[in-house]
């Protein structure tokens, strides 16, 4: 309700913005013709106080409307972003067989971005350009030009189907972008690759290509806006050459011609700028649509069972009644297990057996329920976030200091390839190798100091020394938590993970 009255309040406020204009526009213009006038004139009397007064209310309103407008219109806009961007987290807590990637976390917050800034770019002109084109018109007809007024309407009803047909015919890019952006980062990193099977050729033949479909569409999209806006400039020009013949030819003077007409002129220029707003408004429905889809194109992982159950009490983690669903290669059955503090459990299996959908299970269960237990996970799909390393570890915990990201980096054995605190991640951290990323994520679970830590595939990039280094590390960090690793098979050497270790296959 707050978000709502914010935006009425904003969409108010930018109504008498633009009223103050238009009316500072025609007053003056009034004002300027009628003082021509009065002075052409032997002995007129003509006061100027009431009117010129008027032009300066007109324009302190402009300014304090106007800066008002603005202020409001931002703040509901943010309030509707971020309520996009909470709806899909609820929704993704919900939904705890849907795997999330880090391209679909991009396309979300675009999304949003584009759903609450809808009320900018794309109701606000058109409230406004409603409200002032029936201002306009009721003012004229007061006036007694009434076809002046009906002129001046059906104008901005002719414009309005034009903006209205643009938007019909715009395409949806936000996904083609994200489908050449994808495009070229695979490109980029496969051409070593490409270029030693001497298919160099084909792969760049291939790039251009998308990029020349991507192109295309902008400039179809490009074309029709741009068609759009003549259509609608031929429109206004028209219609205020109409104005002024017809207001001159119900014989108005020549103070009042220059009324009508800057008049009719503050109003259509609000009716050009519908093709803007109609194509925001496009954009904002697309937009909606894939917020309302999200998750369809995720990887869709089995129901957990509903005698499942997941608790942390202090001293241990208890897991009961978990169903491992048929493979080609075990029958179904019910697991459960216990690991207590300072232990660890290692669970074992080959690729697709279910350790991710386990591991995944497990956190979700346990941060549903309530208690102080802090429970990370780190899965083998995690996001790094665009910025620098001590950037992406402060998400876990904002108040980490430099000296506890410079200790991290070292114990996770990063300093020695070259890692510092401010080392850009790169999109989505490709300015890392993949076993650098790996132990990013596990530093910033560590900057967490969890009860519970689940990790899948830790020693994923990682050489056995690394490896070993890697595990270690987590262990001595965190000597009291419960430590639960999802791995195709345990480790080599085995001192890592302490003396009190057990394994669990689910293969």
């Amino acid at each position: 309700m707050r978000a709502k009255t914010l935006a009425a309040t904003g969409l108010l406020l930018a109504v008498l913005a633009e009223a103050c204009s238009v009316g500072i526009l025609g007053l003056s213009g009034w004002f300027i013709a009628a003082s021509a006038v009065a002075g052409a004139s032997a002995y007129s009397a003509f006061s100027y106080l009431a009117p010129s007064g008027g032009v300066r209310a007109f324009a302190l309103g402009r300014i304090a409307t106007g800066y008002a407008s603005r202020v409001v219109l931002h703040a509901a806009a943010l309030r509707r972003i971020s309520v996009a961007r909470l709806a899909v987290y609820d929704q993704a807590a919900e939904s705890e067989g849907t795997g999330w990637s880090g391209q679909s976390l991009d396309r979300v917050m675009a999304d949003a971005d584009t759903t609450g800034m809808a009320l900018i770019q794309a109701t606000t002109p058109v409230v406004v350009a409603a409200v002032m084109t029936a201002g306009g018109c009721v003012a004229i007809v007061l006036a007694g030009y009434p076809l002046v007024a009906l002129t001046l309407a059906a104008a901005v009803i002719a414009c309005t189907v034009l903006a209205a047909a643009a938007a019909r015919r715009t395409d949806d890019t936000t996904r083609t972008r994200g489908l050449l952006r994808t495009e070229l980062v695979t490109t980029v990193e496969a051409w070593p690759e490409m270029a030693s099977l001497g298919a160099t050729d084909q792969l760049a033949h291939r790039t251009l290509q998308h990029l020349a479909a991507f192109e295309g569409r902008r400039n179809r999209h490009a074309a029709t806006t741009a068609r759009a806006l003549g259509g609608t400039r031929a429109v206004t020009a028209t219609a205020l050459l109409l104005t002024l013949l017809l207001t001159a030819r119900a014989g108005a003077t020549v103070a009042t011609l220059v009324f009508v007409a800057l008049l009719s002129a503050g109003v259509l220029a609000n009716a050009e700028r519908l093709v803007t707003a109609a194509g925001a408004w496009a954009q904002s429905r697309q937009a909606d649509a894939h917020l309302a889809s999200i998750g369809e194109e995720e990887t869709r992982r089995p129901a957990v069972a509903k005698t499942f159950e997941a608790m942390y009490d202090g001293h241990g983690l208890t897991v009961a009644g978990y169903r491992l669903p048929e493979t080609p290669t075990r029958d179904a059955r019910e697991i459960g297990f216990a690991v207590a503090a300072s232990q660890t459990l290692v669970i074992t299996g080959p690729s697709g057996s279910g350790k991710t959908t386990l591991i995944t299970a497990i956190a979700t269960a346990l941060r549903q329920r309530p208690g102080p237990a802090v429970v990370t996970a780190v899965l083998a799909d995690d996001y790094l976030f665009t910025g620098t390393i001590a950037d992406n570890l402060r998400l876990s915990n904002p108040t980490v200091k430099d000296v506890d990201v410079a200790d991290l980096l070292g114990v996770m054995g990063l300093d020695r390839a070259g890692v510092e605190p401010l080392t850009n991640v790169g999109v989505g951290g490709r300015g890392l190798s993949g076993g650098e990323q790996r132990r990013l994520h596990i530093a910033r679970a560590l900057v967490t100091q969890p009860d519970v830590l689940l990790v899948d595939e830790p020693t994923t990039g990682l050489d056995p020394d690394t490896a070993t280094e890697v595990l270690h590390a987590v262990r001595r960090r965190l000597p009291q938590a419960v430590l639960v690793v999802a791995m195709h098979e345990p480790p080599g050497d085995r001192r890592p993970l302490g003396p009190n270790w057990t394994t669990l296959s689910v293969g």
